[in-house]
């Protein structure tokens, strides 16, 4: 519950001359200094530019009778940091697109999604440098593009972006709603000076009582442990809602011995996370699933913490697109097992379960230098993995092992894990090697025809070119005698929507599937969405196509998604100009379904 705003002015004033300062000096207090925490970032930001502010003398302009924050002229709505050369959708991706539906359409995509791609897609608009919509319908005072792509962002835990992405927005221009983000920023990166001027600026007026708890922290980061124990107790008197994680983390930072009850008031949020470095304890386990992305990926990045819950979280992170595969795999390389556990990992009974023998695996594939026993190991990671519903994500992790075993023929065999797993990952040139590898062999090693017919989907959805050549959609499906009926139907349907989305001949048509007593996984798409993306599509809208496909896919990802639904937004994004995106989602959904 918010303080009023009297009782916010008064806490704040209590608080300030705990730091020895009036209201008056507030803005030019400094605090003890204190090294960063390192963060590991999905990619690396973009070197920080001069903030707009520094360059340009403040002008307020108006459009439509609405006023738009801006410096000199220049719409603060259309600051990024992506151009069209470092994943952008380029300056004009909202040509034809009305401000008012991208505003609403950015109010309603999701901030996390259960995808590699999506996550992608919705990073690189956020960041996007992009003119102005179309002000054909003016918004409201208090809304604007870029505090609405913050909170985005925010809700996604990119906050390295959003650091970067603040740095050229001038801080005057914030309201509080956007200082609580740039505060949350600032901790999540360790520039904690910084995040304490801000708050220092804010605990005086702003209605939230987030400031009475953030100046808590900023006190303890000077030293000053009696005025945040005021704190804590005016937060209490104050009728504040009730937040035991931060009550605790604080006291402990306090110096008072403190018992973790493993509870919280919700989400585990940033100040928690820098609550709980600074006082140098351990968030409970038993809140790992309630953390908010960004401290997910701080968790997995901390030497603090132990390795399961490290890589547990960095496991959901990979899965979501939040960090990299090589982030994982170096987590993974640091469980230490026994060398005679690594050297007997596929001819011995597996002892290890979860997280513990996925790293098994990965160690046990690293040290083999023989490319037939690596090769060994990897099939058996990869089956192991697909039992625990985690085939994607191992796949991801262990491609670049594969990249590193020549096709050869003695390893016929081994072309449709491989290939999968190189096709799965990205990489097309590998995988068509191990495709074309099955082919040459097919008529002399059992396994090489199946191994054929299973890689045929993947290298259609990758663009492998004249990929008719190499197998049918009929012909698949027929190869797929352990798949019971139902679910083969439903691969059929989705294979069949997206090949037709990406203009891939599949041999195949809807009449012979509507033949078939057919049922789609997913709820059933929306019909007014899905007009909307062609009506995009249509007009060349690319970013409008980007948000409207995010939506459609929402966060459940592909492998929910209802496969006409899946076909439509495979198809808008390879119209617009973004196949490779496209594609990517196609495997995605192919991998997930169990093809």
């Amino acid at each position: 519950m918010c303080n009023s705003p009297t009782k916010s002015l008064l806490l704040g004033s209590v608080l300030l001359s705990g730091l020895g300062v009036g209201t008056a000096a507030f803005a030019q207090t400094q605090l003890l200094g204190e090294q960063p925490t390192t963060l590991v970032p999905l990619t690396q930001p973009t070197a920080p530019q001069p903030t707009l502010e520094e360059l340009i003398p403040s002008q307020a302009i108006t459009s439509g009778g609405v006023q738009i924050d801006s410096l000199g002229g220049l719409d603060l709505d259309t600051i990024g940091t992506l151009d069209l050369g470092q994943g952008g959708f380029g300056y004009d991706m909202w040509r034809q697109s009305s401000l008012q539906d991208v505003y609403a359409l950015i109010s309603n995509m999701p901030a996390q999604y259960s995808s590699r791609t999506g996550h992608s897609l919705a990073r690189r608009l956020l960041l996007s440098s992009a003119g102005r919509p179309l002000d054909d319908r003016p918004l409201k005072s208090e809304e604007g593009l870029l505090a609405l792509r913050l909170e985005k962002l925010a809700a996604m835990g990119a906050y390295a972006d959003l650091d970067n992405l603040l740095q050229r927005v001038p801080a005057r221009s914030d309201t509080e709603a956007q200082a609580k983000i740039r505060t949350d920023s600032l901790l999540m990166v360790g520039k904690h000076d910084e995040a304490c001027q801000v708050i220092q600026g804010m605990a005086g007026s702003g209605q939230d009582s987030y400031w009475t708890r953030a100046m808590v922290f900023c006190h303890l980061l000077r030293g000053a442990t009696d005025q945040a124990l005021l704190g804590i107790d005016l937060l209490r008197e104050t009728g504040t809602a009730e937040d035991p994680l931060f009550r605790e983390l604080a006291l402990a930072g306090a110096g008072v011995e403190t018992k973790f009850s493993g509870k919280s008031a919700g989400i585990v949020q940033s100040l928690h996370w820098a609550m709980s470095e600074l006082s140098k304890s351990l968030l409970p386990a038993e809140l790992d699933a309630f953390l908010d992305p960004g401290v997910r990926i701080a968790l997995a990045s901390s030497q603090r913490y132990p390795a399961d819950r490290r890589v547990a979280a960095a496991e959901a992170a990979t899965l979501n697109g939040e960090m990299t595969a090589d982030q994982l795999v170096n987590l993974y390389s640091a469980y230490e097992f026994p060398v005679t556990e690594l050297d007997s990992v596929v001819s011995t009974e597996l002892t290890r379960e979860g997280t513990q023998a996925r790293a098994l695996f990965l160690q046990a594939a690293q040290l083999q230098t023989v490319p037939a026993a690596r090769a060994e190991i990897i099939k058996a990671a990869l089956d192991h993995a697909e039992k625990d519903g985690l085939g994607l994500l191992m796949s991801r992790v262990i491609s670049h092992l594969v990249e590193e075993i020549p096709p050869s023929a003695d390893l016929a065999w081994f072309a449709l894990p491989a290939g999968k797993t190189l096709y799965v990952a990205g990489n097309r040139t590998r995988g068509d090697e191990w495709l074309l590898l099955a082919r040459q062999y097919m008529l002399s090693e059992p396994t090489a025809a199946a191994s054929l017919t299973g890689l045929w989907p993947y290298a259609r959805l990758s663009g492998l070119e004249g990929g008719d050549r190499y197998g049918t959609l009929k012909g698949w499906a027929s190869a797929q005698g352990g798949t019971g009926p139902e679910v083969l139907n439903q691969q059929l349907v989705l294979l069949r929507s997206c090949m037709q989305g990406l203009g891939e001949d599949t041999r195949l048509s809807w009449s012979e599937l509507a033949s078939l007593e057919l049922s789609s996984p997913g709820l059933a798409p929306s019909a007014a969405l899905l007009y909307a993306l062609k009506d995009a599509q249509n007009g060349n809208r690319l970013a409008e196509v980007v948000l409207l496909s995010l939506m459609i896919i929402g966060e459940e990802g592909p492998g929910d998604t209802h496969s006409l639904a899946l076909g439509s937004v495979v198809e808008a994004l390879y119209s617009v100009g973004l196949p490779d995106d496209a594609r990517a989602l196609a495997i995605e959904a192919a991998a997930l379904s169990g093809i």
